[in-house]
């Protein structure tokens, strides 16, 4: 009795399908010879074949462009939905052979907030080993998220990111000026408009937050002053601590250094909390170590935050939602 082949359709070679899910996802055949670090005239004579064995085009193919079909579309939408299926998949498994949980989180989350509060998630569960990573893209806080060697990602973006990633809401930001007592030689809050004689401490050339906030607080006319501009928040906040100006920030970042003194914010401050920028995290695998740190993760911020409205409260802060 001849047996019925089940998967008489696909093609001979599985790597094409491969080969062509990178060169649709990127429609690029160079990018995609560079991501699975073959030649270019590899992946064209690999689409080629592949072509041949299903008996249609996946691409149309202009003078500098690639162009999905129809049928191409299809397909690719298939195998990138299933690869990532089976990559998580994979993932998990390993994981739970491990006992490793790897974070990957943007620089100054990880310098400013995770890392000094690491040790109590690690007393939770003291078999657990931890590694930290900030894969960086463009920018000091731009994670690389197609990168797939980490369980979990907390990262802040502007807009919330692709629904391939499967993000979740952490929190918003809440973003206001901040200063050392070195930089006033005085323990009392100043005015808004003493703050804004200071020099200003940018972590971005684009002096973004800064105008955010200026402009919420109705003195746009304010935001060109000399200043000094770093790559990322962390540097920033250490020259503001040193006493070399006046940084804006994510208050979530700095509620310790809030409660002890270390950072002041002017009277009367306004806290902008209806900024578009949000954080968010994404787990690339299921296991009891994924969840037990998105829980710690998640009540850690939910304790602080309670903390940054008890001060608003206490010292007359102005949260503008």
């Amino acid at each position: 009795m001849e047996l019925k082949k089940r998967h008489a359709l696909l093609p001979p070679s599985l790597n094409g399908l491969r080969v062509f899910e990178s060169a649709a996802r990127h429609l690029s055949f160079t990018l995609a010879a560079s991501e699975l670090n073959v030649t270019q005239s590899a992946v064209s004579r690999q689409i080629r074949q592949l072509e041949e064995s299903l008996g249609f085009p996946l691409f149309i193919r202009h003078h500098r462009a690639l162009e999905l079909t129809e049928q191409g579309k299809e397909i690719a939408l298939l195998l990138t939905r299933q690869y990532s299926e089976l990559n998580r998949t994979i993932k998990q498994c390993r994981a739970q052979e491990t006992g490793t949980l790897k974070v990957k989180v943007a620089m100054s989350f990880a310098v400013r907030w995770l890392i000094p509060r690491l040790h109590s998630f690690k007393a939770l569960h003291p078999e657990l080993d931890i590694v930290i990573s900030s894969s960086m893209g463009h920018t000091s806080e731009e994670l690389m998220l197609d990168e797939d060697d980490y369980h979990v990602a907390i990262y802040n973006m502007q807009h919330e990111p692709p629904s391939r990633y499967q993000q979740h809401f952490l929190r918003k930001e809440y973003l206001a000026p901040v200063y050392s007592g070195q930089l006033t030689q005085s323990p009392q809050p100043v005015s808004i408009d003493e703050l804004l004689n200071y020099p200003r401490l940018h972590p971005t050339s684009d002096q973004s937050d800064w105008k955010l906030w200026l402009k919420s607080i109705q003195r746009p006319s304010q935001i060109h002053q000399p200043g000094l501009t770093f790559n990322t928040l962390d540097m920033a906040l250490t020259s503001c601590l040193a006493g070399q100006g006046v940084a804006i920030t994510d208050l979530m970042l700095v509620v310790h250094e809030l409660e002890q003194g270390y950072l002041m914010l002017p009277e009367h401050a306004a806290i902008v909390a209806n900024s578009q920028w949000m954080y968010f995290y994404h787990t690339t695998a299921e296991s009891d170590d994924v969840t037990h740190f998105i829980n710690w993760l998640t009540a850690e911020q939910m304790k602080e935050k309670t903390v940054l409205l008890r001060m608003a409260e206490q010292h007359g802060w102005r949260i503008l939602d």
